[in-house]
């Protein structure tokens, strides 16, 4: 993880949409000591009661201290320390600011990354994080509820204006990331499996996912297919990687050689590890969410020497 400066990966999405899963299994991957999470949903101008009374949600750039935020990701990724703002999600109150210092890897994660004016040029991999919104919803309420203190009806109430800001503000910066993660209900499997899809986009540089992308085609996979210069809903070429429900553990280890072959001088962390999701005190193994992790580190890693 050495470089002139350090490594940033910028991940936007909506409010439940696997931001903090993600970095969790980034972190495992490359241990906490060369890793800085900096949370940018904590840059709330308000406290949750000072937003209701001006009727703003916390997904509105109205609601949240973007030029702040630009100035700390610049600071960051100058390789320097920040004095971060901290927001209480379950009280919905502004705490003290910690200090935050850039490691090796910088991961800056939020509902508004992308907004600010040429945010995307602070980022070396930005990753548009697109679950299917039945699935959001559902982990929303399991959250809200089990971390933050509402009631399932407080959640149900709140969705409409969540869901007009979400459009507004949010989706907007989907055509903006490099690459575009989905998950959805599976096209064959039990139910509640789950198919998960990859887009890499080209762009006017080379991206730094190319290579393993390269190295896929040639190769086969039951339950992974890779579909090369495709174009995407928002009108933009790249090649779509797809995991489906029906792989098994045999194939995932296939696929993690091939993808550990990018982290040369990583010591190894065992598959079933990574690709952690938590259902209310039950942690679950998603062997697809663990080569993702994997995909995004090696593509950092093999990025830095672009």
């Amino acid at each position: 993880m050495e470089s002139r400066r350090p490594l940033m990966l910028g991940l936007v999405g909506d409010s439940a949409s696997g931001k903090t899963t993600l970095v969790r299994g980034v972190v495992r991957i490359l241990g906490h000591n060369g890793v800085t999470p900096i949370a940018l949903d904590d840059y709330q101008r308000y406290s949750r009661e000072e937003r209701n009374a001006r009727n703003l949600t916390d997904a509105d750039p109205q609601a949240n201290d973007l030029e702040l935020m630009v100035q700390h990701l610049r600071v960051l990724r100058a390789g320097g320390q920040i004095s971060k703002p901290v927001y209480d999600h379950r009280t919905g109150l502004l705490r003290d600011p910690e200090l935050v210092a850039a490691t090796g890897l910088v991961i800056a994660y939020g509902m508004l990354t992308l907004t600010a004016p040429d945010a995307t040029d602070l980022f070396d991999l930005t990753i548009y994080l697109d679950p299917e919104e039945s699935l959001r919803r559902a982990w929303r309420l399991e959250r809200d509820v089990r971390e933050r203190g509402y009631s399932p009806a407080e959640v149900v109430a709140r969705e409409p204006a969540r869901e007009r800001d979400a459009a507004r503000f949010i989706h907007r910066q989907r055509p903006l990331a490099s690459t575009v993660l989905r998950v959805r209900p599976a096209a064959a499997g039990p139910a509640g499996a789950l198919d998960t899809e990859l887009i890499i986009r080209h762009g006017a540089e080379a991206h730094p996912l190319d290579p393993i992308c390269a190295d896929l085609a040639v190769a086969t996979y039951p339950a992974l297919r890779i579909e090369r210069d495709i174009i995407d809903e928002d009108g933009r070429e790249g090649d779509r990687i797809t995991i489906e429900s029906t792989l098994t553990p045999a194939t995932a280890a296939r696929v993690a050689d091939l993808l550990w072959s990018y982290l040369p001088g990583t010591a190894r962390v065992p598959l079933e590890q990574i690709g952690q999701t938590r259902a209310g005190s039950t942690a679950h193994h998603d062997p697809a969410l663990a080569l993702v992790q994997l995909f995004i580190v090696g593509g950092l890693v093999r990025g830095q020497w672009l």
